[in-house]
């Protein structure tokens, strides 16, 4: 599904990315975690072709990234940012709309009735139809990322990328939306790309990690296998217990 390979891309203040295999499959749910300016937005704003001028291998669905022209990976890969701000007054159900533009003929910009109904399912889905008229700048944060999911699942991709979409928010809004997203992209059968900066929220939402400093990968796996006291004084240079969740059964940090 998106495979890479010997990845390599350098900023102008001389930060080096370099992923030398990452492999993910249809349907895995995998989430990126590590310290600030490991790369991991990078990664991410690459494979969405935000950054271009990179070497190596990216392949999408067998096909090299570079072929791909934006309004074929939009057909692809969608994409809920951190942050998402316009600067006009569009309702929430315009922002939406703009979800079926990879999807509009030539010259035609309209919805089709498909658009409506799939517009429609998933405000519905989260819980938005009742502000589906309000505009989009009047919103809460927690309410907008909601806005910005619906946009992303109104793409119809098979791939959804996650850009610690949950950072801003407070605990409640978080444990909400992780629950929604990761039900959403289950019953879909999506493959997750996710960064987190929260490295419990990842246990909890992905299938495999992938941990990340100095811009290269350092280690992948479980969560089983990520969570080890060894590791997080490595990559984050903090003390911690590893128990696991008393529901989910699944590891959990507590600093010591």
């Amino acid at each position: 599904m998106i495979d890479i390979d010997k990845l390599q891309f350098t900023y102008n203040n001389g930060f080096n990315l370099y992923i030398k295999k990452l492999d993910i499959k249809k349907g895995d749910i995998v989430s990126i975690i590590g310290p600030n300016g490991a790369g991991k937005s990078t990664l991410i704003k690459i494979i969405s072709k935000i950054i271009k001028n990179y070497t190596g291998k990216i392949m999408i669905e067998n096909k090299e990234l570079s072929n791909y022209s934006y309004k074929e990976l939009s057909r692809k890969i969608a994409i809920v940012p951190q942050e998402f701000n316009t600067t006009f007054e569009y309702d929430v159900e315009s922002v939406i709309s703009t979800a079926r533009l990879p999807y509009s003929r030539r010259f035609s910009f309209f919805e089709t009735q498909e658009d409506k109904k799939i517009i429609n399912q998933v405000l519905e889905l989260v819980g938005l139809v009742k502000y589906k008229n309000k505009p989009f700048s009047l919103l809460s944060g927690g309410e907008k990322q909601k806005v910005m999911i619906a946009r992303a699942f109104a793409q119809k991709t098979p791939i959804l990328l996650l850009d610690e979409f949950s950072s801003h928010l407070d605990p409640g809004y978080t444990q909400n939306l992780l629950k929604l997203v990761k039900s959403m992209a289950e019953k879909e059968g999506k493959t997750v790309l996710a960064v987190f900066h929260d490295i419990n929220s990842a246990a909890i939402f992905s299938d495999k990690i992938v941990v990340m400093k100095d811009g290269e990968i350092k280690y992948q796996g479980t969560p089983k296998e990520i969570f080890k006291e060894t590791l997080m004084k490595e990559i984050f240079d903090i003390e911690v217990y590893i128990i696991e969740h008393p529901i989910k059964k699944i590891p959990q940090i507590l600093y010591k």
